[in-house]
């Protein structure tokens, strides 16, 4: 195909119907072609031997259009194996072909365009999990986020073999901010408080934002000491945060802290930590309080 013009070259190499063609033309004309050789040869027409070159060349021709078609369906071939791969076990779409996976015939586009298909697919999903397990305000996680998290978290590994403390507070008299500087400023001071946190933890630690002025974490691989004192050290923060026009000491918050117990649930933590809460806002606020195991106090 070395002499034929560029632009042929081009429609063939973007052709699939053109390739299938060629093969098909060239294989149905091999009987001929061996006839004719074997005549141009000085051979007689003998019946016979003339009849076993037919049937050979024949049987040649059809197993080379056989193997011509199979190598050009192959990426096809390729292409609906990852789909189902992907399909079954998700992950990424691995195409292993032999032929380029973006060649320029009609299987060659099919297979570019599911690949970015999927690619776009799979961005769209991740970006849409991240909002719907996000707080768009702090930029923390939600309590959906949080739940699942601590789903992974108590599943990882047997009950007696973990550390689990949970902190829930929330901003004290949140309200008077808005209604003294506006929503405005109580939204600055959300994210202020959503900074602050993700501050003062640890890579592993959960924060999450519950809702209105209301955050949660969970601390993996803590007990009630470390988590007391985890909170503690967020208090203070909170203390001497100052988010203008507010005044410093304007903006505090009340902790309450509890270590779970094995085949404690994330919803028994958060009623545990928020009795101790409540502890906390009504001795004075500002304050950090521990749940004790069996209390049945309420907010």
């Amino acid at each position: 195909m070395a002499h034929l013009p560029r632009s042929w070259l081009h429609v063939y190499r973007r052709s699939l119907t053109l390739k299938i063609f060629a093969i098909c033309f060239v294989c149905v004309h091999i009987p001929l072609i061996a006839v004719i050789a074997y005549l141009g040869t000085g051979f007689g027409a003998v019946p016979v031997p003339l009849l076993v070159l037919m049937l050979v060349a024949t049987l040649a021709g059809t197993g080379l259009c056989l193997m011509g078609l199979m190598w050009l369906i192959q990426p096809l071939k390729q292409l609906a194996r990852s789909v189902e791969a992907y399909q079954v076990n998700g992950g990424q779409l691995q195409l292993a072909t032999r032929r380029p996976a973006r060649g320029e015939d009609e299987i060659g586009v099919l297979t570019a365009a599911v690949v970015t298909m999927v690619a776009r697919l799979e961005g769209t999903v991740k970006r849409l999990h991240h909002q719907a397990m996000t707080d768009p305000l702090t930029g923390l996680g939600n309590r959906r986020w949080l739940s699942e998290k601590v789903d992974d978290e108590l599943s990882s590994s047997p009950p007696q073999a973990r550390a689990l403390s949970v902190i829930l507070f929330d901003l004290d008299l949140f309200k008077t901010i808005n209604d003294t500087h506006g929503h405005d400023v109580g939204d600055e001071v959300l994210v202020a408080a959503g900074q602050l946190v993700r501050s003062h933890l640890r890579r592993y630690d959960l924060p999450a934002r519950m809702g209105g002025e209301e955050f949660c974490v969970v601390l993996p691989r803590t007990n009630i000491t470390e988590a007391r004192a985890i909170a503690e050290r967020l208090r203070i923060a909170f203390s001497a945060l100052q988010v203008a026009p507010a005044n410093r000491g304007d903006v505090t918050a009340s902790f309450g802290v509890y270590e779970a117990l094995p085949g404690d649930n994330l919803h028994h933590m958060l009623s545990m930590a928020d009795r101790a809460l409540y502890q906390a806002k009504t001795n004075g606020r500002n304050r950090v309080a521990e749940a004790a195991h069996g209390s049945n106090g309420r907010r």
